[in-house]
């Protein structure tokens, strides 16, 4: 029964990127509008989802407690996807500016278009989305600290400069969110559904965003370069089944009572095809934004069939 959800809604996705590829191709999206749409999911849209959504949600212990857990295996899991991006990188014997982009990508994942919309779907009612903002608040702490280290070659650019990315409307919404959850009062039905209903638009902004950024890669050689094939591979197969066995471990050894949704959210938002924005920070910081793409590329086109591979496991453990 779940693995027909996520299954049903990665068609769902593809049907909603197909339509955004179309776009490109017929002209409809301009590189302009294509930027607007993502300022529009990154700034408005996704913002609001969250915070409706935290809303109805109301603090309890297990819901603390699990929150604290995704937070500890968040910083875990990217700590392994570093060291498995490094091992990697070494063995293939990459250049400076390819290996930054190697372990940028192994590390993060499209945890904002691709993991809110369908960790919304498949967990409906706020706790996934809450563990899923939880899991990127983590993810950006170190994205653009670490991150933004890799990309420009080990220059440091001012812990200031990095840290001010954390403070965007998704982390003011979480916050919000959770002052929300904390107090009596609720927002009047008629602002939750007119702020919640632009919410719930942002699946099918996201999607059509991710199907512009895959109509403007260029197809010639992509599934030849083993570099890319190597990192999807890790990011879509390697790292996901590795912490399921390392987190449940743990889970049980330590007794830690990791709820099952908590523990899904963290493997699923790890199982994220290559995040799209390391394109844009590659180009920034000098590294290879061509590689960057093709990776994007790749993995997202990869990921319509590994995701429910790994939720189908994740129902199989338990």
């Amino acid at each position: 029964m779940h693995t027909e959800i996520i299954t049903g809604q990665i068609i769902i996705l593809t049907i909603l990127v197909l339509i955004g590829t179309g776009a490109v191709w017929f002209k409809v999206f301009s590189e302009g509008m294509m930027e607007g749409l993502a300022k529009l999911v990154f700034n408005i849209t996704l913002p609001l989802l969250i915070f409706t959504n935290l809303t109805e949600l109301e603090f309890t212990k297990q819901i603390i407690k699990n929150g604290g857990l995704v937070i500890f295996f968040t910083f875990f899991s990217l700590g392994v996807m570093y060291l498995m991006g490094s091992i990697s990188s070494r063995i293939q014997f990459l250049k400076p500016r390819i290996r930054a982009i190697h372990l940028m990508h192994t590390m993060f994942g499209n945890i904002v278009f691709l993991g809110y919309p369908l960790i919304d779907a498949i967990y409906p009612g706020g706790e996934g989305l809450l563990y899923a903002t939880l899991f990127h608040l983590v993810s950006s702490s170190l994205q653009w600290t670490v991150g933004v280290y890799l990309l420009a070659g080990g220059k440091e650019q001012g812990w200031l400069n990095q840290l001010k990315h954390l403070l965007n409307p998704n982390t003011m919404a979480l916050v919000l969110g959770l002052i929300m959850m904390g107090i009596p009062v609720k927002l009047p039905s008629i602002l939750l559904k007119s702020l919640g209903g632009l919410g719930e638009t942002t699946i099918y902004l996201s999607m059509l965003y991710i199907g512009a950024i895959l109509a403007s890669t260029s197809l010639k050689g992509v599934f030849h370069k083993w570099y890319s094939i190597i990192v999807s591979l890790n990011k879509l197969i390697i790292i996901p089944f590795l912490l399921i066995l390392i987190i449940k471990g743990m889970n049980n050894l330590l007794g830690l009572s990791m709820g099952k949704t908590a523990f899904e959210v963290v493997i699923l938002q790890s199982a994220m095809p290559c995040m799209a924005i390391v394109v844009i920070m590659a180009k920034a910081y000098g590294a290879d934004d061509k590689h960057a793409t093709e990776n994007v590329f790749l993995s997202t086109i990869l990921a319509l069939f590994t995701l429910p591979l790994v939720y189908f496991l994740l129902q199989k453990i338990g």
